[in-house]
Parts: structure tokens; C-alpha cells; sequence
């Protein structure tokens, strides 16, 4: 289960205007019964070119993002941040305070700031893609190998990109399992929840006739 207390926070500080936007949706989303964690930084290998995030929120077991651009920025950097973390997340919106009249993005949703007020112009629509290579790959190692459980046959020695392409076309790792991945806060042996997952997988799998 996605617990907002095991995210890990950015070190990357906000800009001054982004942080205003930023506290004005938290209050907003807060009130209306989400779990906001601002700031936040998913759990892969990569730096935070790809894990840093302005707001994750989560309600109903669904993770939500939201990339912050204020009217100092350009909307169009959001499109680049959103899609190379799509595949760890449900739905993504794009957030600023000056008028966004299209985003590239179709399946992103647009929310209007106006002072304190806030508007959603366009609901997100839910990922339902299949997590890419590179997905996969942006994990930590022993992510990778957590996956595959207690499988005996896996050699230790593979490189991470061996790993992840075995994941890949074995389609061992869904989304939902690698929103566990990303938000489990870096724990590791008995506690990791991925490990606990692989391993239910792994007696299904031996149970089948």
C-alpha cells in the first residue's frame, strides 16, 4: 500500500513564484481529501532530472502528479518532466498561474491558478500504458532483482539493464508494482514491499496445475 510517510522529499529547492502556486494547491487538495506530499523525489537510480516532483498526492490508491510552472516559466518544460515519469504514476496535471490555452500532452490534466482560486480546466485521464524499458532500467538494482522474488535462477551478475530487460519482456513488473517501488522510502530486506509481492507471485505461480 502507497503510505505518504515512506515518500522521500526533494533536496531541490522551489522557486520562489513555483512556491506559492505550490502552497495555494495543497490547501486546495487537502480540503479536498487527498494526501499531499509536495516536494517529493520517487525512489529510482537516476538523478532528480526524473525523480523530483512538485506535488504527489494520493487518494484512493491512485498516485497523482503535479508539475508546477509559474508565469516566470515555460509550461512546455512540464511535457518532458510528465513523460518520463508516467509510468510510475495514475494521472499527471500541469498547474500555473498564467493561461494554458493547450497542452501537448493529451491525457494530462490543466488546472488554472487566479489569486487563491483554483480551476481544473481539463481532468486527467488515467496511464494505462505499459512501463517502458527505460522505466525500468531508472529503478535501483536491487529493486530490479526484488522483483523477481525468491527466483533461484537469477544471476546476480547481470548488469541493471539485463535485469530490467528481463523484466521487461517477461512482463513481470506492472504499474502498480512499480508504484510500490517508487514510493516505498528505500526500504530494504524483509520490509521491502516489492520483495513481498514478488514472493506471492512466485507461490501462485508454483501452485498452478
Amino acid at each position: 500500500m502507497i503510505l505518504s510517510q515512506n515518500i522521500h522529499k526533494s533536496t531541490k529547492h522551489a522557486g520562489r513564484y513555483e512556491e506559492i502556486i505550490i502552497n495555494i494547491l495543497i490547501n486546495y487538495f487537502k480540503l479536498n481529501g487527498y494526501d499531499v506530499v509536495p516536494h517529493s523525489s520517487l525512489n529510482i537510480a537516476w538523478g532528480s532530472i526524473i525523480s523530483d516532483i512538485d506535488i504527489l498526492m494520493i487518494k484512493n490508491f491512485q498516485l497523482i502528479c503535479i508539475e508546477v510552472k509559474s508565469n516566470r516559466d515555460k509550461i512546455a518544460k512540464a511535457k518532458g518532466q510528465i513523460e518520463r515519469i508516467k509510468d510510475y504514476i495514475d494521472f499527471a496535471y500541469v498547474a500555473s498561474d498564467k493561461p494554458i490555452d493547450n497542452f501537448e500532452l493529451p491525457d494530462v490534466g490543466i488546472i488554472q491558478i487566479q489569486g487563491d482560486e483554483v480551476t481544473i480546466l481539463r481532468m486527467a485521464t488515467k496511464f494505462t500504458n505499459k512501463p517502458d524499458l527505460f522505466s525500468l532500467a531508472s529503478l535501483k538494482k536491487k529493486c530490479i532483482e526484488n522483483i523477481f522474488g525468491d527466483n533461484k535462477h537469477l544471476n546476480k551478475s547481470s548488469n541493471k539493464y539485463e535485469l530490467a530487460l528481463n523484466v521487461y519482456l517477461n512482463d513481470k513488473c506492472s504499474r502498480e508494482c512499480l508504484k510500490e517501488i517508487v514510493t516505498c522510502g528505500g526500504s530494504c530486506g524483509i520490509s521491502c514491499p516489492i520483495l513481498h509481492i514478488a514472493k506471492e507471485e512466485l507461490l501462485i505461480e508454483k501452485t498452478k496445475f
